[in-house]
Parts: C-alpha cells; sequence; structure tokens
C-alpha cells in the first residue's frame, strides 16, 4: 500500500500522457437501459375467469398534447453512437437508439425492416425475415382486421402508404386533362389518429378489470389543390410489436432520467382518445352511424362508464 501511494502522482501523470480517446457523449451518461428494456409479459386469463368481456373501438388524435409522445419527432433524432479507442478503432460508447415517432416505427422499421446502425449511424435493411406481421385495412369492414394479411416478402409493403392523387395532364392541344396515378405519402405527418381495439375483461381470478389493446392502425387525410383523399392504410396486431415497441424511447416533458417507451404509453395508459364503437348486435357499427356531434361523445362517454361501473358494481363494501 505504502508503495502505491509512494508512486501515485507518477502514475496520474503517466495516464495524462497517454492519447485521448475522441468520444462524444449527448449527455452527462449512458444511456442503455432501454436498449436492453424487455416487455412486461400479460397475465393469462382463462376462459373461466373471464366474467365480462366487451370489445371497445376508440380513436386517438396524436395532435392532442397528451399524445404528443407518439406523434413527436416529425424528423428521426440520432444521437453520437460512435467513439475511437487509443488504436482510432470505432468504439460504441452510447447504444441509445433513435428517437422516431410511432408511425415512422410502425413502419419504416417493423413493416419494411429498416434498422439504423449503433455504431455508425447509417440506414440498413435488415434481412426480411425480421419483418413484422402487417393486415391490409379493409375500410368496409374495420371489425375483421385480420382478414388480409401480407406475406413478409410481398412488394404490397412498400405500397402500403399509397393514395390516389389527381394530376393535370398536357393534352397536346394547348389544354390539359385530369387523370389519377398513385401516390405515395413521404410526410407521415398527415397520419393524426390511430384506430385502437381493444377487450375489456374482469378477470375474476384477480378480481381485476383488465384491458388488452388488440391491434392498431394509422389514420389520416392528404389535402391537396382543393383535393382531400384518405390514407387509412394497415392494421398491425399489437402483441407482435411490442418487443419493437419496448425498445424505442419516448420523449418525457417531465424527467428526462425516467425511462418511457412506446409499450410504456399503451401498457401505463398515459394516452388520451375517445371511443367511436362497441361491440354490439349491428355489425360492430360505428356510434357515428346512428348519432353525431355532442350525443356522439355522449355516447362513447356512457360506454366507458358503464364498463367502470361494472367493475365497481362487483365489490362489496
Amino acid at each position: 500500500m505504502k508503495i502505491v501511494n509512494k508512486f501515485f502522482p507518477l502514475i496520474v501523470l503517466i495516464s495524462l500522457c497517454l492519447p485521448i480517446s475522441a468520444q462524444v457523449l449527448d449527455g452527462a451518461y449512458v444511456r442503455e437501459h432501454v436498449t436492453e428494456h424487455t416487455f412486461v409479459p400479460y397475465q393469462n386469463i382463462r376462459e373461466a375467469d373471464a366474467m365480462y368481456s366487451k370489445k371497445i373501438l376508440r380513436v386517438l388524435e396524436l395532435r392532442e398534447k397528451q399524445n404528443h409522445p407518439l406523434y413527436f419527432p416529425i424528423v428521426r433524432m440520432t444521437y453520437p453512437g460512435t467513439g475511437l479507442d487509443n488504436e482510432g478503432r470505432p468504439v460504441k460508447i452510447q447504444p441509445q437508439r433513435s428517437r422516431v415517432n410511432l408511425i415512422y416505427l410502425m413502419y419504416n422499421v417493423g413493416i419494411l425492416g429498416e434498422q439504423y446502425s449503433d455504431i455508425t449511424g447509417e440506414l440498413t435493411l435488415i434481412d426480411t425475415v425480421r419483418r413484422y406481421p402487417v393486415y391490409k385495412l379493409d375500410a368496409a369492414d374495420i371489425t375483421n382486421w385480420w382478414r388480409h394479411p401480407i406475406e413478409k416478402d410481398d412488394e404490397l409493403r412498400e405500397h402500403l402508404l399509397a393514395y390516389k392523387e389527381k394530376i393535370l395532364v398536357p393534352d397536346g392541344e394547348g389544354g390539359t386533362y385530369e387523370e389519377t396515378i398513385d401516390s405515395k405519402l413521404d410526410d407521415t405527418r398527415v397520419l393524426d389518429k390511430l384506430w385502437v381495439w381493444e377487450e375489456w375483461v374482469f378477470d375474476k381470478q384477480r378480481s381485476l378489470m383488465d384491458v388488452r389493446i388488440i391491434a392498431l392502425a394509422p389514420d389520416g387525410w392528404v389535402v391537396k389543390d382543393e383535393t382531400v383523399e384518405r390514407v387509412w392504410p394497415f392494421w398491425i396486431y399489437f402483441p407482435d410489436y411490442r418487443p419493437l415497441f419496448a425498445r424505442y424511447e419516448v420523449f418525457n416533458s417531465h424527467n428526462d432520467a425516467e425511462h418511457r417507451t412506446f409499450d410504456d404509453i399503451f401498457f401505463k395508459r398515459k394516452f388520451s382518445s375517445y371511443i367511436v364503437a362497441e361491440s354490439n348486435n349491428y355489425d360492430n357499427r360505428l356510434i357515428s352511424d346512428y348519432l353525431l356531434g355532442i350525443d356522439a361523445i355522449r355516447e362513447g362517454e356512457r360506454i366507458q362508464e358503464k364498463i367502470a361501473l361494472i367493475e365497481h358494481d362487483l365489490w362489496e363494501y
């Protein structure tokens, strides 16, 4: 111990003379928790324990303030993930993933299979077997979201965000005529709604009203030259995407050190929404099919209150 104390100043001097590695850290500490994060598995519910069940279709307005963690950032945010060791070789110093919005994560990463390298920050395409399942949305049959699965190598995946656009084409005689073409949506900001199918179940084994999200679908409208076209492209099966959602961080406006992922937002119900339909005897019709305006809003609130009262009335005080 005396020898160490005697030569300690020399050791410090030698360490200061060594080459300093060129490392860039965006912050005070390395943020690596989310990259190793896994989702919390659901509790198993037996059919015999399900005393009550009701399927609900709700809509999230992503432009609402409480839903902004799902809507932003508009442009992918990257972080310095590359450093150089003493020999000039690249090393990973901050494995924090790029921050993206929910639509980008579902479509570009989950459906198309894009992935950014943690070391170089460059875009690479992973193998098609890593692509997540997706289902083509049929606007005339939104209840049966699972009817039209799309294969992992199907070219249709590349054109899911396509929409019909009307353009003027010269006719060769000094005039123009209108033609409808297929265009691809480049700016996903117009996809500002999220449709969510979920099921509420009272589990008598745990004495708990539990909710399970089943499927998600983005929705939006493209406005060009006084024409309006809807882009309502696909459904995803939520449990399939939970491992992906659990590995990407969202912004927490209250505390940067409290990590939240997309899976946490849905699992903890940290979003604002309104009900547009419940499972019913009329082909699961929407509330808008029989009520409009404030009456439709009150009907959605009545459905939510009914579910809460069922759980409340099962308890004895």
